[in-house]
């Protein structure tokens, strides 16, 4: 195949097709296009396409490298690879040989919000108050737990052996008997039960690992210890194993992955072959001076650095705000000036530490009518109409999915409450048998009415159970939307939640249509297993029409033209948990690297000197981040404004120098503007060499839609000027204080736009 266009280390990598490999690919580096020519390389050299896996981190991930080596090698070759995330291939293998392990190859897969419900109810049932041991605290533990690998008994044996850990141990072993009770798994099981199936099965991992002769992994920085596990025991004899990551983004050991699986990759294959690709193709030189300027603060890191052929770009643009709304109000009016230049809304992105700082944000960005979406808010598939609608298809799928039975049992209301659940369950529990199984023939127990209820609900299930042969997938939702109630349920809502949850519902036919025409599967389990594994990254649209607000984590692996990185202060970035735990400090800083690498043309940083965080006002310093950056990197926006005002030098005001265009605004974005004038902001104030203005001078320099610079409210715009001399008066709109009026002759404004 044609190299050409790859670079020397890309070629290099793509041409490596024998033993282990480690290909560190740094931010922006071109690692998709250099796996993905390395699979095209193998096919080239005779390896069938169905010896191949590669596994990704989210589905989005794997589209786009299936999309990729389509066009490489063609669709048909394409489809007989295994390219997916851990999570969906290990679904493959599971739905094949699950019932090894006693699970029904329907099994549903659980989200959180079904295992907290699970929890809760075992909490009931043990007589576990909440509050002493909170449902998803034992829901954290168990995931972490599982993610090691280790049993409930396991887990309680490294405990403290305290109540507590009693409690949740009882909790742990009875969560699991449950789910397997309901055929159902929870996302941790996806990984761990196949891994269970390895061990337990040598026949199937046998199997799979003759099958797989080439295996790639994307994101290894990533990988927890089960998928390194996992990994492991499929590679275990042919040992082509090509990883590709960056340490420098290992951003996720909160949720359990471990930078050691690439730092000691080269301890657990003494013969790899290590490759460096450090071109980067997305940032500018200054944004890439800076990213390398951060991260090589950090001791437990491979040594890399990042270049690129690009130009050295703008200068990165720091600004320190009086406090969080100033701090909003500036980054709005950075859009605003940055969409008149021709960048489109789905170009930019504020990022920022932690949600709650989204919030003045957002409401900041309403005041200004600017289009934005808060990325990370509820998702589609956890609306509660949403929710409900696919609780009747699991069940359909799966009648022994309990969870999502006692959801719909009584949705919408058909006079089945909580008391007759409870006989129900109850009676289940006697025969020893799912909830579903005691349904069509409830127990006498029951007074006539619910029993006629019970009855008619477990003949609706029964019925559209048989009914889903007859009728493509997509009618099939509709036809049980409308069967079941959950249609006109809507009908009691007020108008505008109406509106809203019956669009969703169409919504949610659209969907199902969409899978059907993309996917050529027109099966309801096919459609509820791509359901539970999507993730928010793979609801990322790629074109939005709308500025992106995201936390940092979530920005890992997206790049925009512009990027805002909000609340650069110590105790918020660096958090405080994160310079006071051991070893937090190092993933914070990859964090910082991570967000300033986003950015491809220009970055934005900005601070507080006074921020209300959690109802409390802190007085934090500049993150040493920041104070990682050289200032040859670095345009501080507010040490130039004090300079334009002026610095204080006992009673009079002197200006360091004349002030330039590029003091204020977006510089380099093609805009046009006027030198800047400047009035007088106090007695004796000069610009430069020129004499005091009089004032009918100041009244001729300001017209309402003026923009201006004031020393306290930041920037505004001239709403109205009147008077005269001594008197006259301004009036301006701040974004972040509202109106304002000022004397002219004294107010210490800048006019920075006409």
């Amino acid at each position: 195949m044609d190299l050409s266009s790859l670079n020397p280390k890309q070629r290099e990598a793509v041409q490596t097709l024998e033993g282990p490999l480690l290909i560190l690919a740094g931010a922006g580096s071109g690692k998709t296009r250099t796996l993905t020519c390395r699979i095209a390389n193998l096919l080239e050299h005779g390896v069938p396409a169905w010896r191949i896996l590669a596994l990704t981190f989210t589905n989005k991930a794997a589209r786009e490298m299936q999309t990729r080596v389509e066009k490489l090698v063609g669709p048909d070759m394409a489809a007989d690879m295994w390219i997916g995330t851990f999570h969906s291939v290990c679904v493959r293998i599971l739905r094949r040989d699950i019932e090894k392990l006693g699970y029904k190859r329907s099994f549903t897969i659980y989200d959180d919000d079904d295992q907290l419900r699970v929890i809760k109810d075992l909490n009931k049932k043990l007589n576990i108050d909440d509050k002493y041991l909170p449902p998803k605290e034992i829901r954290r533990e168990i995931s972490s737990a599982k993610n090691k690998l280790m049993t409930a008994d396991e887990w309680f044996a490294q405990s403290d052996k305290s109540r507590r850990s009693q409690l949740l141990h009882d909790v742990f072993n009875a969560y699991d008997k449950t789910l397997m009770e309901y055929s159902a798994l929870d996302f941790d099981d996806l990984l761990s039960k196949t891994l269970q199936l390895f061990m337990d099965h040598p026949p199937v991992l046998e199997y799979y690992q003759r099958k797989f002769q080439h295996i790639l992994v994307d994101e290894y920085q990533d990988t927890n210890y089960v998928q390194y596990e996992f990994v492991r025991l499929l590679s275990d004899v042919s040992r082509n194993l090509c990883v590709v990551g960056d340490d420098d983004q290992s951003i996720y050991g909160w949720r359990g992955a471990d930078i050691r699986n690439i730092l000691e990759f080269e301890k657990d294959f003494d013969d790899v072959k290590v490759i460096k690709l450090e071109q980067n193709y997305r940032s500018t030189a200054n944004i890439l001076d800076a990213a390398n300027q951060v991260i090589a603060h950090n001791e437990g890191r491979k040594e890399k650095v990042l270049w690129t052929e690009a130009p050295a770009g703008e200068k990165i643009q720091l600004y320190t705000a009086g406090d969080e709304r100033d701090e909003a109000a500036w980054i709005c009016e950075r859009v605003r000036q940055l969409a008149k230049s021709g960048m489109p809304y789905g170009e930019m992105a504020v990022l920022y530490r932690s949600h709650p700082q989204s919030r003045v944000i957002e409401e900041m960005f309403v005041r200004s009518g600017l289009p934005y979406r808060v990325f990370g808010g509820t998702r589609f598939y956890d609306r509660r109409e949403i929710k409900d609608a696919l609780a009747y298809l699991r069940v359909i799928v799966n009648p022994a999915d309990t969870v999502s039975l006692k959801r719909i049992i009584n949705t919408p209301k058909r006079s089945i409450g909580d008391a007759t659940v409870a006989q129900l369950e109850a009676e289940a529990a006697r025969q020893e048998v799912p909830l579903f199984s005691v349904l069509p023939d409830p127990p006498e127990t029951l007074s006539s009415r619910p029993r006629r209820c019970v009855s008619a609900f477990a003949e609706l299930m029964l019925r559209l159970a048989a009914e889903q042969e007859d009728m493509g997938l997509a009618d099939f939702v509709t036809h049980v939307l409308d069967e079941t109630g959950l249609s006109q349920q809507l009908d009691s809502e007020d108008a505008e939640t109406y509106e809203a949850r019956r669009d969703n519902l169409r919504e949610l036919i659209s969907a199902v249509r969409e899978y059907e025409d993309k996917t050529g599967d027109h099966s309801l389990s096919g459609y509820l297993e791509n359901v539970s594994l999507i993730t928010d990254l793979d609801r990322q649209e790629d074109a939005p029409q709308y500025v992106t607000m995201m936390t940092l984590h979530a920005a890992k692996g997206l790049e925009y033209d512009a990027v805002f990185i909000a609340g650069m202060e110590e105790n918020l970035f660096p958090s405080y948990r994160a310079v006071t735990e051991d070893g937090r400090l190092e993933e914070e800083r990859r964090l910082a690297y991570v967000g300033i690498t986003r950015a491809k043309k220009i970055l934005f940083l900005s601070c507080a000197r006074q921020r209300t965080f959690y109802n409390q006002v802190n007085y934090n310093a500049p993150s040493m981040f920041l104070k990682e950056i050289p200032d040859r990197l670095i345009n501080d926006v507010q040490k130039n404004a004090r300079q334009r005002f002026g610095e204080e030098t006992g009673r009079t005001r002197v200006p360091v120098r004349p002030p330039r265009p590029t003091d204020f605004g977006v510089p380099g974005m093609g805009q046009k503007r006027d030198p800047l004038s400047i009035p007088g902001v106090s007695k004796g104030f000069v610009a430069s060499s020129a004499r005091p203005l009089s004032g009918s001078a100041l009244l001729g320099m300001y017209k309402p839609g003026d923009r201006v610079i004031h020393r306290k409210f930041g920037e505004g715009t001239v709403e109205k000027v009147w008077g005269k001399g001594g008197e006259a008066r301004i009036s301006i709109s701040f974004t972040a204080y509202g109106v304002k009026e000022f004397s002219l002759s004294i107010a210490p404004i800048i006019k920075v736009e006409s």
